[in-house]
């Protein structure tokens, strides 16, 4: 049920606008009496909250799936396949800012969504300090602020995709031009001979 309401509540804030529209609107968008959509979620905030969450753990599940990586050459091919979404899946993003922009006005919001990006960047500091490890990674970067670095990247790089609307071919070349640059930036020295 709850998802079906979340469903109903993006379709109406994609069309009337999320400030326009109302917990009565979602709800008969969802087929519920308005009683019944607040057993389920006690505001609009709420809703829009689930939404991001909805969302952002679909992301996370597809990124943090496969475990730690054993080479360099696999994280690097982690990134790329995790940074190349389909035109259809890029365009959330606009939506998304068109929708929910408003919202990061709220500092609670705002604090809830860089948590997603805390938690990426935790995933990537671990996959960093695995390879340091494994000797696949130069030690002297700093895993953490690395980390969230990525999950910056990641988050431009998607973006771009969406807002932008950068064909396919463009958007894969930058892809391959950022994983390139990083996996030079990320190997170990190589000793003189």
């Amino acid at each position: 049920m709850r998802n079906d309401i979340l469903d109903a509540a993006m379709r109406v804030f994609v069309d009337k606008g999320y400030h326009a529209a109302s917990v009565s609107n979602v709800a008969a968008a969802a087929g519920l009496a308005k009683g019944t959509l607040y057993i389920y979620f006690e505001s609009k905030d709420a809703m829009t909250t689930a939404i991001v969450d909805r969302h952002f753990a679909i992301i996370a599940e597809q990124i943090t799936e496969g475990g730690l990586c054993k080479t360099l050459d696999a994280f690097l091919d982690e990134l790329r396949n995790t940074m190349d979404v389909p035109a259809e899946q890029a365009s959330f993003h606009r939506v998304f800012f068109e929708v929910f922009g408003p919202s990061f006005a709220s500092d609670e919001f705002t604090n809830h969504v860089a948590q997603f990006f805390d938690r990426l960047g935790s995933h990537y500091a671990k996959q960093i300090t695995h390879l340091q490890k494994n000797g696949e990674v130069a030690e002297h970067h700093n895993a953490p602020s690395l980390g969230r670095v990525l999950a910056s990247m990641l988050d431009g790089v998607v973006l771009h995709r969406g807002l932008f609307s950068i064909s396919a071919r463009r958007h894969r070349r930058m892809l391959n031009d950022a994983v390139t640059l990083l996996g030079t930036g990320l190997q170990p020295a190589t000793p003189c001979r």
